[in-house]
Formats: structure tokens, C-alpha cells, sequence
């Protein structure tokens, strides 16, 4: 189950993900900041978390939901960097627990929920 609404995504995200494939996104989003953050979400439940922590998952969802969307064919490429002559690329993406590609920004909003800390509790 998502985390995040469709109501959620069109008030955190950024609308690029078309309404008949925003559920399936946002499930996939779920299940990465599951990841990111240890499963201690689905050990304590999304409604047993305080407020603040709630608020910055769902917005963190919205904004990994976002991530993949955009650049989901570039981050499962065995490449890492392009270059042809003078022109080069390289992919940069924040990699979090569980090697899950994401950004700064989501893993900005996770961090001060402490559900990201390595520490056992």
C-alpha cells in the first residue's frame, strides 16, 4: 500500500506522471523509502508515526515517485558516464540503504524523521 495519495502527489509532487500510472508509481516509491528507511514503517505503521514524520514520508514518496519516473531507464543502466569526442555524461544519483537511487532532496526530507538512522531501536 502507498503511502502517498493521488490528493498527496498533486500537492507535493510535481504533476509529470500521468493519472493512470500514478498508482503503480507511488507504490514503487513506497516500497523504495521502505527500503531507505530500514522497513521501520511498516514495523510501526505510517499512522503510528508522529505528524512531522508522516508529513515528510509522504512527501518524500512524492518526490521519489517523481525521481523514477524521470530518470527510471537511466538508473538501471549498467553505465554510470557517456562521452563521445569532447561532449561527456555521467548520472548522478544520491544511493541511499538498500542501494536505492534517489536524491538529496528525499533523502533531506527522511533524515531528520530519525527512520533513516542505521542504529537499531
Amino acid at each position: 500500500m502507498a503511502y502517498a495519495t493521488p490528493d498527496d502527489y498533486d500537492r507535493y509532487g510535481d504533476g509529470s506522471i500521468p493519472p493512470d500510472q500514478l498508482d503503480k508509481a507511488l507504490d514503487r516509491a513506497s516500497d523504495q523509502v521502505d527500503s531507505l528507511t530500514y522497513n521501520r514503517i511498516v514495523g510501526r505503521g505510517l499512522d503510528r508515526l508522529t505528524p512531522f514524520q508522516r508529513l515528510n514520508v509522504v512527501k518524500a514518496v512524492c518526490q521519489q515517485a517523481d525521481f523514477v519516473y524521470k530518470y527510471g531507464e537511466y538508473l538501471t543502466m549498467p553505465l554510470s558516464g557517456y562521452s563521445a569526442g569532447s561532449t561527456s555524461m555521467s548520472f548522478k544519483a544520491a544511493t541511499g540503504a538498500g542501494g536505492v537511487q534517489t536524491t538529496d532532496a528525499v533523502l533531506d526530507l527522511l533524515l531528520p524523521t530519525g527512520l533513516t538512522d542505521r542504529r537499531l531501536r
